[in-house]
């Protein structure tokens, strides 16, 4: 990479001076970090499962190394962090990749899923009363991999996944937790979907990417209404569409961790998107390759990502954690900057106007790596960003304020 020690000028509006800052390693002092813990505590995998019941992740099956599907199974204790083996696997037999979970009360589901002998429509309920599995009724509908899902009150929703034959279904379908029972709620407004990511917050149901009948990768993202059964389509994610990604909720928002795109690109990057304000927001990356395939969970503070596949198409049983991810604050109308020009040709200008105390700059490409980084140790109110040396595309800026991050999208042509 290219010294970009002089790529820019910082103009302080009153004193006119010119600062020299020096470039660091893209790590962000106010927002929280990444913290790696013991590995998973078996072979390394993508494509499994997790779900979460009390203070408990469990998480298990996918494919192996070698080219294996799995069924075993392990907890992580959510107050220590430690792992366990003590946990009863899938049935013999049973052994799959691309199953959709979740859970509700004391009770752990997999669904679906491809094995050895072939596609799965079969539902799994764990109970970890007594660490057993109890076979439910399968859905009465044909077999599936890679669906997604999310849990209301007392029902299950099932969404797209893939076939032989189909490579993105569009079905709905609502499992009763209680009764055991599966209600078709029709096609999907907005056409099949395969590894897109689901989750529930706040009485809804939230899905995010995945891939189409047509093999293209989407940024779309919807919401399901239980009490009108409708979906809306609501802001897009503002980067490229992936799949094998992970949605997740935490403090009433949404997060969004890694993926791959229609390049085979993988991702590290983290996205926390306000259901209050409806805005996204890019929180620190994790500090290391791009992956996907891994299983996401959370506990009441935090983010957790187990296993995946790399950007090197190595398979992991890396386990890091991210604490309090949503607690830098979302911009505010009166505390938005100025960038001009924007697209722009070999430099851009940023007035902060009533943003006070930047102390860092960071350029991403849309792949979430860092390609700029600076630290600010006075303060400014105006700043010229000489950029000539950057390739033409789309990039996201991104200003930290104290506890606030602020970003925009610009546009090199």
């Amino acid at each position: 990479m290219k010294n970009y020690t002089n790529w820019f000028k910082l103009i302080c509006s009153r004193t006119k001076l010119i600062l020299v800052c020096v470039f660091i390693c893209h790590q962000t002092s106010n927002a929280q970090a990444w913290i790696q813990l013991s590995d998973f505590p078996a072979t390394e995998r993508d494509d499994g499962i997790s779900f979460v019941i009390g203070n408990t992740a469990y998480c298990g099956t996918g494919f192996r190394t070698g080219f294996v599907t799995s069924g075993d199974m392990y907890a992580l204790d959510l107050t220590n962090d430690s792992w366990s083996s003590s946990i009863s696997s899938l049935p013999s037999g049973m052994e799959r990749q691309y199953a959709t979970s979740f859970s509700n009360a004391n009770y752990g589901f997999v669904f679906g899923g491809i094995g050895s002998s072939g596609y799965f429509n079969d539902l799994w309920r764990y109970n970890s009363a007594n660490n057993t599995w109890v076979a439910m009724n399968s859905i009465p509908s044909f077999a599936r991999a890679g669906s997604c899902s999310f849990v209301l009150n007392d029902t299950a929703y099932i969404m797209g996944g893939s076939t032989p034959n189909v490579v993105a279904v569009a079905e709905f379908w609502a499992y009763s937790i209680q009764s055991d029972t599966w209600t078709y709620k029709g096609t999907l407004p907005f056409g099949g979907r395969w590894r897109a990511s689901a989750i529930a917050c706040n009485g809804k149901g939230y899905l995010i990417f995945g891939k189409d009948a047509l093999s293209i990768i989407s940024n779309e993202f919807f919401v399901f209404d239980p009490t009108t059964n409708l979906w809306t389509q609501i802001s897009n994610f503002p980067n490229v569409g992936r799949v094998y990604s992970s949605m997740q909720t935490l403090n009433n928002d949404l997060l969004i961790f890694a993926g791959l795109d229609s390049l085979s690109n993988s991702y590290n990057d983290l996205w926390h998107y306000s259901i209050a304000t409806t805005t996204w927001q890019q929180l620190q990356s994790l500090p290391a390759l791009g992956r996907r395939g891994g299983m996401c969970f959370t506990s009441t503070n935090s983010l957790y990502y187990t296993t995946g596949i790399d950007q090197n198409n190595t398979r992991l049983k890396e386990t890091w954690k991210v604490v309090n991810p949503t607690a830098v604050n979302e911009n505010t109308v009166d505390e938005k900057f100025d960038i001009y020009p924007n697209p722009f040709t070999n430099s851009i200008t940023l007035n902060f106007g009533k943003v006070n105390n930047i102390n860092e700059i960071t350029i991403v490409n849309t792949m979430g790596q860092t390609i700029q980084s600076m630290t600010i140790k006075n303060k400014i109110e105006k700043i010229d960003l000489i950029l000539d040396d950057l390739v033409p595309g789309i990039y996201i800026l991104q200003c930290i304020s104290n506890e606030k991050v602020f970003l925009r999208k610009i546009i090199k042509h």
